[in-house]
Formats: C-alpha cells, sequence, structure tokens
C-alpha cells in the first residue's frame, strides 16, 4: 500500500472521519481508522458500533491496499505537518508516512479486525437542503434527554412526510418541535424514526463545518426495517443506529391555547435571566417571570425574580408587548438561555396559561413552525 496526498486534504479528510472513533475503547480496533486506497482515491472510516463516519478524497495512488492505526495519532501528526505532500506507505506492520523533513512510523493493526459496517441493501431515501436540516437539528437536538434511563428521549423523533420532515425532541421537562421542506420524498412516504440525538447533532456539525455550498442536498437514506439510517452529501458519509421503541405521545403536553402572550427582545430577555441566574444558581437554578399590566393602561412589563438565602435575591424588569391577563410562573433558567441561545430572531414571543401550565417560546417568524416548550417549576406559597 502507497500513496501521495496533499497535506491539507489529508488533515481534512481525517477530521471529518474521525468522529466515531472511541478513544478509550476496550476493542483497540475501534480506537483506529480504516484506510483503504483504490486507484484515484483514499477513504477513511471510523466506528464506534454505534455510528460510523465516512470521508472520501483523491490521492496519487502507487499500490492499493487497507490499513488501520490509531485514529487520534495520525490525526495529531498529520495536522502538525508543513503543507505539502504527504507520502504515505505500509511497510510490514508498520505505516511510513513522511514529508519534508517530517517522518513517523506507526504501528498497525490488521484491516480484517476492523468491525464491518452494515450497508443499507434496501431502504427509502429522502432528500433535503443541507442548510435547512444542520439548522432544524441545532433547534431541536438540544431537548433531548442526556439521562440513558429512558433511551427513547435521548433521541429525536423524525417523521419523513411526502413533502416535509418533522423533528421533534423532548427530555420531559421541556420539548422542541420543528418542520422543515424536503426536497425529494417517495410518493406516499411515511416513516416515523427515532434518531440518537448525539448522532444527528454529530451530522449537522460535520456538515456545517465542512460544506461550503450549504445548499447542496443531503441524502437520507432510512433501512426498510427501520433500524439504521445513512446521511450523505458530496465526499461525507455517516451512518447510525436507530433507537427502538415508541416516542411519548408529544402532542399531549402541547396547550391548545395560551392566555398570556407577550413580544419582546431576545437580547434583553436572554440579559434578564443571566442575571438571574446569579443568584438562582445556588436555589435549585429557579427563576420566576411576573408579567403584568402596568396600571392606568400604560403598557406592560416582564420582571425576572431569583433568591438564595446565603447568595441574595435579585429582580429586573423591561417593558414588553401583553396580549391577555398576566401572570407569574418558574422555571429553570437553564432551559430558558439554551432555547434562546439557538434561535436567530430578534424578537420571540412568550405564551403561558397559569402558573403549573407549560409556557411556550416561539421566534417573530410566523411562517415558522419552530415551538419550544418549558415545563414549569412549581411556586412556594
Amino acid at each position: 500500500m502507497k500513496f501521495k496526498i496533499p497535506q491539507a486534504d489529508f488533515s481534512k479528510a481525517l477530521s471529518i472521519a474521525s468522529r466515531s472513533i472511541l478513544l478509550k475503547a476496550n476493542l483497540p480496533i475501534l480506537s483506529n481508522l480504516l484506510i483503504s486506497v483504490t486507484k484515484k482515491e483514499m477513504t477513511i472510516l471510523s466506528t464506534n458500533l454505534e455510528t460510523a463516519t465516512k470521508a472520501t478524497t483523491p490521492c496519487k495512488t502507487e499500490v492499493e491496499g487497507k490499513i488501520t492505526l490509531p485514529g487520534k495519532t495520525l490525526s495529531e501528526f498529520i495536522t502538525q505537518l508543513p503543507e505539502g505532500e504527504i507520502l504515505f506507505e505500509k511497510l510490514g506492520e508498520e505505516a511510513v508516512v513522511s514529508t519534508k523533513g517530517f517522518k513517523a512510523r506507526i504501528p498497525t493493526i490488521a484491516p480484517e479486525e476492523f468491525p464491518a459496517i452494515p450497508r443499507i441493501d434496501k431502504g427509502v431515501e429522502i432528500k433535503l437542503k443541507v442548510k435547512v436540516f444542520a439548522k432544524c437539528v441545532s433547534r431541536v437536538a438540544f431537548g433531548a434527554a442526556q439521562d440513558e434511563g429512558r433511551p427513547i428521549l435521548t433521541g429525536v423523533l423524525c417523521e419523513f412526510g411526502k413533502d416535509r420532515l418533522s423533528m421533534v425532541a423532548t427530555d420531559g421537562y421541556r420539548l422542541s418541535y420543528q418542520e422543515i421542506p424536503v426536497s425529494e420524498a417517495p410518493k406516499g412516504v411515511d416513516i416515523k424514526v427515532v434518531v440518537p440525538a448525539r448522532a444527528i447533532s454529530e451530522v449537522a456539525k460535520i456538515l456545517t463545518e465542512n460544506l461550503e455550498d450549504e445548499n447542496e442536498n443531503l441524502s437520507i437514506v432510512i433501512s426498510d426495517n427501520l433500524n439504521q439510517v445513512n446521511f450523505k452529501v458530496g465526499n461525507i458519509e455517516f451512518t447510525s443506529r436507530l433507537i427502538e421503541g415508541e416516542f411519548p405521545n408529544w402532542q399531549k403536553i402541547i396547550p391548545t391555547s395560551f392566555t398570556t402572550k407577550v413580544k419582546l427582545s431576545k437580547v434583553e430577555l436572554a440579559k434578564l435571566v443571566k442575571v438571574a441566574s446569579i443568584f438562582a444558581r445556588d436555589s435549585g437554578s429557579i427563576i420566576r417571570l411576573k408579567l403584568e399590566n402596568v396600571s392606568g393602561g400604560q403598557g406592560s412589563t416582564l420582571a425576572v425574580f431569583a433568591n438564595a438565602a446565603q447568595v441574595g435575591s435579585s429582580d429586573a424588569q423591561i417593558e414588553t408587548q401583553m396580549a391577555g391577563k398576566g401572570g407569574e410562573i418558574a422555571f429553570n433558567f437553564r432551559y430558558l438561555l439554551e432555547v434562546l441561545s439557538v434561535m436567530d430572531d430578534e424578537v420571540v414571543n412568550f405564551e403561558m396559561i397559569e402558573s403549573l401550565n407549560p409556557g411556550r417560546i416561539t421566534g417573530e417568524d410566523e411562517k415558522d413552525s419552530f415551538f419550544h416548550i418549558i415545563m414549569p417549576v412549581r411556586l412556594q406559597s
């Protein structure tokens, strides 16, 4: 096995393909990359048995072949090399990598030991814009559970229809939803699958960081047995297992109407929450929001309060545009800051009913399907 490749191309392919490596693996082979070289191109593959990431790039091949070697070591070495052509060759049980005064000898493991990545022989393919997909994932996936106690909640529910894809994620305390258009889909397609939130977030991150044309179409293929999904665009490919189980009936927690709606600056709201968080950190991360009309009909205000016995208290308020009777409600401030951080709107809408009902946050564009639900914390009398 012997080939030459520009340092920049090698480094970029490694940064993409290394995403599924297990650095502390019980099986040493899972810390390795599988590098395959054919007549005109090099393919790098990593897997952790749950996901697999593959990147392909052109190279000058002298001898075709396959090899596996430690991904972290190779990536760090290639990244530090100067620009220029790199010579890669297999000599015995070692890979020798060299360029302009630099040379490394890296031990290998037989490529036959590398786990086989299941192929999707039969499946349904849907295509949609990379930019639209990545934005949707960033707004939804963060709402999934981190705790593995309920595995189904660590995933994002993806519902594919003829001309749209909807994503939902919830950890039981909050819920994010968005619907986006699909470029191409088979006639009559109606599929529901749960993709691990970490996996779909990794896909979005890889695409955002490495694609110059975000309007390019992303191909999503779901296996007929609904246990695997493949994402592919250009020379990048990512495969993940799907989560088995029944996703909760999330629609039942969404209020059908709200009695209070307030429109306010996202930046100003975030500032109020951040100030309150200084004190809320020592009181269960709880802050109180109070919406009320100013006496005499002179507008309305939103006040944010926090109190911790050993630290102190804070209160701050801003003027708002409110419709409805107002009220008081308490939230975990972290949930508010997280959803505000993924919204690019200058103005956001907050809606509520009573102190024990879920609150809803949406953007200013009525055509945008995104919404975020946060469950309240019970207020003490």
